[in-house]
């Protein structure tokens, strides 16, 4: 080989070794997807009607990373995932303690009814559905 085509050649394998190394890169895990299921799991727990505000911040806070991600700005949107996943466990934490809540109160008021019944000298058993 002559010195010249070895001049190309060298010349040729570093631009693309260097245009290999300019080549579109994958974009991070921040857990888009991780804090997507967090939220669907707070919705079905039953956020929407026992915490509705939390729901609403995990919502906006997931939409916000994703835009973020979208223009590449990913510490950003890393922070909002962060911030989008602890909202969604929030709400569905306080779901559940909603739904705890009215279980006892409902049961608060069974007892109280009973009660009131026992007291007044009627017997429970006698009831349809009271057992015998």
């Amino acid at each position: 080989m002559t010195p010249n085509r070895r001049k190309i050649h060298l010349g040729v394998s570093i631009f693309l070794a260097a245009l290999a190394g300019c080549g579109p890169t994958k974009p991070p895990n921040i857990g888009l997807d991780e804090a997507a299921r967090l939220l669907a799991a707070a919705r079905d727990a039953g956020a929407p009607t026992y915490a509705p505000m939390e729901l609403r911040n995990a919502e906006d806070r997931l939409s916000q990373a994703r835009v973020r991600f979208a223009k590449r700005d990913y510490e950003e949107a890393a922070i909002l995932v962060q911030e989008a996943q602890v909202d969604s466990e929030l709400a569905a934490t306080r779901a559940r303690l909603g739904k705890a809540r009215e279980k006892v109160d409902t049961r608060r008021h069974e007892n109280a009814d009973l009660r009131q019944r026992s007291e007044a000298g009627d017997n429970p058993a006698d009831a349809p559905g009271g057992e015998p």
